[in-house]
């Protein structure tokens, strides 16, 4: 069936694989030369009826160059021939109903494309359906063609949204219902229910007309596709005829549940064990459904992140290796899913050293923002270390080698590693706290020791520059870089704004108190 598509800009071709036909060879098509695939965003576009005043459905296409080699003389095309006669376009159509684009030279590898945008003419009956054919030359190589069906009306499904949930406790099962409502003007001949959970959930029972699989695109999921022949009338809801049961597994702690439904297109896959999940009809369609929903799951468990420190030795001048780390004990995993405030490593490196090879995901830390500032700058006091991914599963370890300058004098000194958040806070999740520090030690030859460095406390202050460890009033900066805010990903449906940076941070005094609020985990 079809989906409404909006303009989104200029298009740029990231599209799934599909299997194409080649053309034939012209005149103006080397058999032995590139060859260039035209794919399209979305192959089935509905025209809402009545004409909506906003954007037109657009017809959004990108390229793919396979070699060899550069594909010169590119010229792309799309007949309209076959739905003129009821649609409008947002560009002029020549006489023939062939749009063509300028001419380019396309390289190996993905290239942008473009659109053109239709509309249906006011009046036409709803289903009427015809193809675009987009088309193409290229002096040296071929273009393989390929075609998007054009119905007028929509299928537009939506699913109910869940409230978050808090409180679950290990080795319960939360019942979850679904909701499908079409709120488009064309029944949709079938669908399939897209769920998701991350991995301190489960699924209490698999269905026959559903396919499970693991996906860790942004966080470790198990997914299932459940596929229903119902016909999804439109202004209709149904339901799933038993609630979804999740289990919520020992290792839960910040959890989501997510599902959408889609058209059905293609066969069904091959049937699966256990009982058939049906859909009932449930009367109207909701008008507060979403495209998809996301529900968060935070449970009633805890998650032992520990610092781990380490030692290094040398002589007066020596540049030593000392390798810091922080771990998840468990028994939950560590997935923040509503927060940036992601776990960190706080390293105060040892009095009579200096810092001058800095790991990645470390940068400055900067006590008055509560944040790293994204510099590398060598001779800070103190260094905020964020791991990618910021996710933790039990047993997970992360580790930070810094390169330390022993000074000249410099005695047998103690700096220590801290287990705590990008913004210097406790992790309330984490109950055991005999274990959030570790020391990290520099033993100087023919040294005697000397007193440990300022502890590791997000409360002392850093400064950049040649007085090692020395405290001092750090400027924030503009300079980006590894070790600023932590960033989460997104998916369409991240939930977490990804990381913004030191930048914000020279726009004055009034940020920086923004900063200071910032949610606490």
């Amino acid at each position: 069936m079809t989906h409404r598509r909006h303009r989104f800009g200029a298009a740029l071709a990231v599209f799934a694989a599909a299997v194409a036909a080649w053309l034939p060879v012209t005149s103006a098509q080397a058999a032995d030369g590139p060859v260039v695939h035209i794919w399209l965003q979305d192959d089935h576009l509905g025209l809402p009826m009545p004409p909506d005043t906003g954007d037109p459905t657009m017809v959004n296409w990108g390229l793919r160059n396979d070699g060899p080699g550069t594909a010169k003389d590119v010229t792309i095309s799309a007949d309209l021939s076959n739905v003129i006669d009821w649609v409008t376009t947002d560009a002029p159509v020549p006489a023939d109903h062939v749009y063509t684009w300028p001419t380019r030279d396309v390289p190996e590898g993905e290239a942008a494309g473009s659109l053109i945008g239709l509309s249906a003419k006011p009046g036409t009956p709803l289903g009427t359906t015809g193809t675009v054919t987009l088309s193409g030359t290229s002096a040296n190589g071929t273009v393989v063609s390929t075609t998007a069906k054009v119905t007028v009306g929509t299928t537009d499904l939506k699913v109910n949204k869940l409230a978050a949930r808090k409180g679950d406790k290990p080795g319960s099962t939360i019942d979850t219902p679904v909701t499908i409502s079409n709120v488009g003007t064309l029944a949709a001949d079938g669908v399939q229910l897209r769920m998701g959970a991350t991995i301190g959930l489960s699924y209490a029972k698999h269905y026959s007309n559903c396919v499970y699989s693991k996906s860790d695109s942004y966080v470790l999921t198990e997914q299932a596709l459940c596929t229903f022949d119902t016909v999804i009338e439109p202004g209709k809801s149904y339901r799933v005829d038993q609630p979804v049961g999740l289990d919520v597994t020992d290792q839960a702690l910040f959890e989501y549940f997510s599902h959408e439904a889609l058209p059905l297109s293609g066969s069904a896959p091959k049937p699966g064990d256990g009982p058939v999940l049906s859909l009932v009809a449930a009367g109207d369609a909701a008008t507060d459904g979403t495209a998809i929903d996301r529900q968060h799951i935070d449970a009633d468990n805890t998650a032992d992140m520990v610092a781990g420190g380490g030692t290094a030795e040398g002589a007066p001048g020596d540049l030593v290796h000392v390798t810091v780390s922080l771990s998840n004990e468990g028994p939950g995993w560590v997935g923040y899913n509503a927060s940036d405030d992601q776990p960190a490593l706080l390293v105060t490196v040892p009095t009579g050293t200096k810092a001058e090879e800095i790991p990645a995901h470390c940068s400055v830390w900067n006590d008055e923002a509560k944040s790293g500032t994204g510099e590398q700058t060598p001779g800070a006091a103190q260094y905020i270390c964020q791991s990618s991914p910021n996710t933790f599963t039990v047993g997970d370890t992360r580790s930070f080698e810094f390169g330390l300058r022993i000074r000249a004098n410099a005695r047998t000194t103690t700096g220590e590693a801290l287990a705590t958040t990008a913004y210097g806070n406790t992790m309330t999740f984490d109950h055991t706290h005999g274990n959030d520090t570790a020391a990290v030690t520099v033993e100087v030859e023919g040294g005697a020791s000397a007193s440990p460095s300022a502890s590791a406390s997000p409360s002392a202050t850093a400064t950049a520059g040649t007085g090692g460890n020395t405290p001092g009033t750090q400027t924030a900066s503009t300079t980006g870089g590894a070790g600023s805010l932590a960033s989460t990903g997104s998916s369409g449906a991240v939930p977490v704004a990804a990381a913004c940076g030191a930048a914000a941070l020279v726009l004055g005094g009034g940020l920086v108190l923004l900063v200071r609020r910032r949610n606490r985990v």
